[in-house]
Order: structure tokens, then C-alpha cells, then sequence
């Protein structure tokens, strides 16, 4: 999507996906809050239902604010994840020869875009640990990732190129 690109450098682009909905995490939030502002759990199981909902909702949006402040910088040597809401890793560093597997996971018949999701598999040189991004589906972000990365189309899939969704069925298509 040429909206979601901008370039920092000659080299540089950075690209965001398009998050989910978050209604459903503040409708999970704002349920568990008016229970107990309108003073409605004095049953303990209420009130565990009630907390319930307020924690989930709160962690829900969280993890939609985390996705929508996640950008993808493709570089000469590396594709960087920059997440400034997970504290604990904000910024990860794949180097293009170790990203060794791409799928993209198409999930329901007639699919759009909105029902295409993009996996990024990277293996650290020296390790066995398999780290994997799961990323919205933008055909120009996957065709560079996978250009850059070197992968090609499993051999005999309907996908060989990010161009067109398959249409006919649910189905993981391989990139390696």
C-alpha cells in the first residue's frame, strides 16, 4: 500500500500494517468498569467476571496499540522491527541471509486482504531458537521481504506471486 510506505533514506522504507478493530477490547474493558461502577458485584462470581473482563480488555488494547505502533524499516543488510510498546524488545534486527522462511496463511474461501495473514520465520546463526513475526498481509512488504531474503515459491502452490490471493480454499503458502 503506497500510503503505508514512507522513506527515511535513498535505501531505507518503513512500512505499517493496518491493526484490527479494537472495539472489542474496549467493549471487553468498558463492561468489566460499568459493572462495578454501577454496583452490581456484590456476588463474588460478578465481580470475578467483572475483574475479568476489565484485565482482558486492558490487555487486548494493549496488544492493538502495540500493533499499531509496530514499523517494519527495510534496510540494505536487514529487515528491523521497531515496537515501542513491548519494552522488553523494542527494536529487533533480522538480517536478510537468516530470515529463512515466509508463509502466508490465507483464511477462508473468496479471501481479502484483511483475511491474509504474513509469517516471518529467522533463525539466529548458531541457534535453534525459530523466531517468527506474524505481520497483516501488504503484498509490496512481502514481495520485498521475500526478494531481499531470498525465497522462493514452494514448487506446485496456487501463490507464486503477492500480486493475487488465491481465491479456491484456506491453505499456507510457502515461501523458503
Amino acid at each position: 500500500m503506497a500510503e503505508n510506505v514512507q522513506t527515511t533514506a535513498p535505501e531505507n522504507q518503513i512500512f505499517r500494517t493496518q491493526p484490527k478493530s479494537i472495539v472489542g477490547a474496549l467493549a471487553f474493558f468498558v463492561g468489566g468498569v460499568v459493572a462495578f461502577t454501577l454496583g452490581i458485584t456484590h456476588v463474588y462470581f460478578v465481580e470475578a467476571m467483572a475483574w475479568t473482563f476489565t484485565i482482558w480488555g486492558a490487555l487486548l488494547m494493549y496488544n492493538h496499540l502495540s500493533d499499531y505502533a509496530t514499523r517494519y524499516e527495510i534496510t540494505d543488510d536487514s529487515l528491523v522491527i521497531l515496537t515501542p510498546f513491548i519494552f522488553w524488545r523494542p527494536k529487533r534486527v533480522w538480517s536478510w541471509a537468516q530470515i529463512n522462511r515466509m508463509d502466508v496463511l490465507v483464511g477462508q474461501v473468496e479471501a481479502e486482504r484483511e483475511d491474509v495473514t504474513v509469517q516471518i520465520y529467522h533463525v539466529t546463526k548458531g541457534s535453534t531458537v525459530i523466531n517468527r513475526e506474524d505481520i497483516a498481509y501488504d503484498p509490496e512488504l512481502a514481495h520485498i521481504i521475500a526478494e531481499r531474503a531470498g525465497l522462493k515459491a514452494a514448487r506446485g502452490q496456487a501463490m507464486q506471486s503477492f500480486d493475487k490471493i488465491p481465491q479456491g480454499a484456506k491453505a499456507t503458502y510457502k515461501w523458503q
